[in-house]
């Protein structure tokens, strides 16, 4: 899993990727993030933490929370 940046300069996860995390299929993760029912959070490491980003997503009663080094990569990943 890999986290990048498009042209905005918004971050984005493989959707595909992300709905094996949260264990539902691909559409019903695409269906439920443009009825806006999908809520992210992407938090910049501070301190000893510095270079690595903090991604929480939640949808139905499921949240998932990755940490990813400075260069996008996967380093730990969680359910919450």
């Amino acid at each position: 899993m890999h986290l990048d940046r498009n042209g905005q300069g918004s971050w984005f996860i493989d959707p595909e990727q992300l709905a094996a995390r949260l264990d539902i299929l691909p559409g019903h993760l695409r269906h439920k993030m443009r009825l806006g029912l999908v809520t992210s959070r992407v938090e910049a490491g501070q301190a000893e933490d510095a270079g690595h980003w903090r991604v929480t997503v939640r949808v139905d009663r499921k949240a998932w929370q990755g940490i990813f080094d400075e260069a996008g990569n996967l380093a730990s990943e969680r359910m919450l």
